[in-house]
């Protein structure tokens, strides 16, 4: 069950010190080399291939979307706007690439604008997830500079299965179900949500949520807005090929993108708990939580001589 408001904050007060489960995309995207047993629900098929390996459960987004298709919910009084709706633009996603499937980009047309990942021919098994599971989601804001940035992500069928988190709200600040999980405050910049489902489940943290993944399920990911800028847009004829209407934005709002949703088991075979136990001799080496060393320019959580502290 979700803590009370109260508790809530209480834990806040606690780990604001260094509390920021977010941080900015490293050059060159995530490294996979850290990482195992990599449950993937959407990943680019060049990374896909650099994991092909260390895959526990592929659950990726059908790049023909027969098996699952993520859908983009624009209202419910006509189905011909029940799509996915990827709005376009220039950015590459965190990997440098701008190729077609690559990225997911989403914009509500109206306030309630919603993209889920849902099965199709074959639901989803997250039954191979356990607590030592890292949750790893990539997102941009492609938004416009006025419209509201709060990103929300509910992982699992939603209720009280699963996480409800919010992006750009303080760690452990709750809105509604959804708990922030920090901040992501520029535009059209990769961040990267790396937080363990130890934390996500820690009633004496800053979540306290549940789960239980052990049957399959027709919906596994949401992404969305609280409190969403919607964009303005000119509706066309039916496209034959989609059966849907053809959309032009005219003025963007709120707007986001995503290259990545899977979870990973830090391998520490290859390193990444070394950086937890960092100490004097790293010569005043920084890694942000993905072990990779990073410069004293980099904005998030990062480690040096084995403590963890936000760089801003």
């Amino acid at each position: 069950m979700r803590k009370s408001l109260l508790s809530a904050a209480l834990a806040l007060l606690s780990t604001t010190a260094f509390a920021q489960y977010i941080t900015e995309a490293p050059a060159g995207g995530f490294d996979f080399t850290k990482g195992k047993d990599y449950v993937v629900l959407f990943n680019p098929q060049p990374q896909m291939e650099a994991i092909k390996d260390k895959i526990l459960a592929d659950q990726n987004l059908d790049p023909d979307q027969v098996k699952n298709q993520f859908f983009y919910w624009v209202a419910d009084w006509d189905k011909k706007l029940f799509t996915l709706y990827d709005i376009n633009d220039t950015q590459n996603n965190s990997y440098g690439s701008n190729a077609k499937g690559s990225k997911l980009n989403m914009t509500p047309l109206y306030a309630w604008g919603a993209g889920h990942f849902g099965g199709k021919s074959q639901k989803y098994d997250f039954s191979s997830i356990t607590d030592d599971h890292i949750l790893h989601i990539g997102f941009m804001n492609i938004g416009s500079a006025t419209a509201t940035k709060n990103f929300k992500f509910i992982f699992g069928p939603g209720g009280d299965n699963g996480f409800s988190l919010v992006v750009n709200k303080a760690v452990g600040t709750t809105a509604g179900d959804l708990v922030g999980v920090g901040m992501a405050p520029d535009l059209n910049k990769w961040y990267y949500l790396d937080i363990p489902v130890k934390d996500l489940v820690d009633e004496d943290g800053d979540f306290g949520f549940e789960y239980n993944f052990s049957s399959p399920m027709e919906i596994a990911f949401t992404a969305g807005f609280d409190g969403a800028t919607p964009s303005k847009f000119t509706q066309g004829a039916v496209d034959p090929e989609t059966g849907m209407y053809k959309i032009t934005i005219t003025e963007k709002g709120s707007a986001m993108a995503i290259d990545g949703v899977f979870l990973y088991k830090a391998d520490e075979s290859a390193g990444v708990n070394e950086v937890k136990a960092a100490t004097k001799a790293d010569n005043g080496a920084i890694y942000n939580l993905a072990g990779q060393q990073v410069s004293k320019d980099y904005k998030g959580v990062v480690v040096k001589n084995g403590k963890k502290f936000i760089q801003k």
